[in-house]
């Protein structure tokens, strides 16, 4: 049976896990003109990973550790998400930690800022 979501009290996070710890991404501190700053910054990480084409988004295949990481837009929220498959807990928040700092990257080679929050578990 699904359970609920946690409450959030603020959806402008840096990296926001859900209880399913399988997502994870970086939000834009700023929203006017996000969906070009979106474009901007998946082709930065396309320029920079292996990945297999998806509509509006990235797939990439990581060899070390094996796993496979989307990489997309949110589509109702200004900010980019990340949901990691490592076949393990630990490879899949190894690689969560790894794509989330490279969109970190990108984002500030790009001068987007980002939101700073912390989020409490």
């Amino acid at each position: 049976m699904a359970t609920a979501r946690r409450v959030k009290t603020d959806h402008l996070i840096q990296a926001d896990v859900t209880d399913s710890k399988a997502k994870a991404g970086i939000w834009f501190s700023e929203q006017k003109g996000f969906k070009s700053k979106q474009k901007k910054v998946m082709e930065c990480i396309a320029s920079k990973v292996d990945w297999i084409k998806l509509p509006g988004a990235i797939l990439a295949i990581s060899q070390k550790p094996h796993g496979i990481v989307v990489i997309a837009p949110n589509p109702s929220l200004p900010g980019i998400i990340v949901l990691a498959d490592g076949t393990t807990k630990s490879n899949t928040e190894a690689l969560q930690r790894r794509y989330t700092k490279l969109i970190e990257e990108c984002t500030k080679s790009l001068s987007i800022a980002t939101e700073k929050t912390e989020t409490k578990n």
